[in-house]
């Protein structure tokens, strides 16, 4: 797991990245057998139900210096089970949809595949410029993780879906995502 996404620069622009239609997995609490991992996975998709989603968003890259309009956006959500408390983690990048689980919020809310997300501090306007992870939508739920991923996969076809840059695919796939799994169903999606 792991590595940044292949993509080729022109004129110090991203033309594009090498989209795998594949789901990287992420857990925190990892066994390091990759067989072990993905079985403890699919029995958290057939039997986990979420009780909390929010949205957040993050720079796109350290060299912005507004987030009114760019920005990453991805789902944190909770779920119960028999086997404990888990916070999980669910975005779309330029090459994966990229799933986390953790007992920590902090994994999965401000880590990306093991690595500190993108932040930028300036310290000229703090308020406006402390660009960690932000919060900008919560609700309650009760959807099952397995309808969850019925919808990504089956229903939506999101591996099929190409990310581009230029597209806000990671903002509309959290739209998605957040949308699906909030008990209100009643949001405006805005700018930061």
């Amino acid at each position: 797991m792991g590595g940044s996404p292949s993509r080729s620069l022109e004129n110090g622009r991203t033309q594009g990245y090498d989209w795998s239609r594949k789901i990287r997995y992420f857990p925190y609490t990892s066994t390091k057998n990759a067989d072990t991992d993905i079985a403890g996975l699919m029995s958290h998709i057939n039997n986990d139900k979420i009780s909390r989603v929010s949205f957040y968003t993050t720079p796109l890259d350290k060299t912005q210096w507004t987030n009114l309009i760019l920005y990453h956006a991805y789902i944190v959500f909770y779920t119960e089970t028999s086997d404990g408390k888990f916070w999980w983690s669910l975005e779309k990048n330029g090459d994966a949809l990229i799933l986390q689980m953790s007992r920590n919020i902090e994994d999965v809310r401000d880590k990306l595949e093991g690595e500190e997300r993108i932040r930028k501090r300036v310290s000229i306007i703090p308020a406006v410029f402390d660009w960690r992870p932000a919060v900008k939508m919560r609700d309650k739920s009760s959807r099952k993780f397995r309808d969850l991923y019925d919808d990504l996969i089956d229903d939506t076809d999101q591996l099929n879906i190409e990310y581009k840059y230029s597209d806000e695919r990671s903002k509309k796939f959290a739209r998605i995502v957040f949308l699906k799994l909030a008990g209100s169903k009643e949001y405006r999606f805005m700018s930061p």
